[in-house]
């Protein structure tokens, strides 16, 4: 592999991973929804991935391992929404 276009190289694999039916409306469509949502229901990250490429996995692990360390630091407090 030439690393000269590293970056083109890794835009075209990331390009042909996307499947057929993905459409950017997707992204609106979570948004609407988010919004939609009442106020301390409204999930702390949303994943729209229709490569499925891990990241939601990614994502609760270190949202885990965040509240374990939120939680023994005292600050478990900041994991909710408070009205304001």
């Amino acid at each position: 592999m030439s690393y000269a276009a590293l970056m083109e190289q890794v835009g075209e694999r990331l390009a042909a991973l996307q499947p057929p039916g993905a459409d950017v409306s997707l992204v609106g469509d979570a948004v609407v929804q988010v919004v939609g949502t009442e106020h301390g229901k409204r999930p702390f990250r949303v994943h729209v991935d229709p490569a499925d490429d891990g990241s939601e996995e990614v994502s609760k692990v270190a949202d885990r391992i965040r509240e374990e360390f939120l939680t023994r630091i005292g600050l478990a407090d900041l994991l909710t929404p408070h009205a304001g």
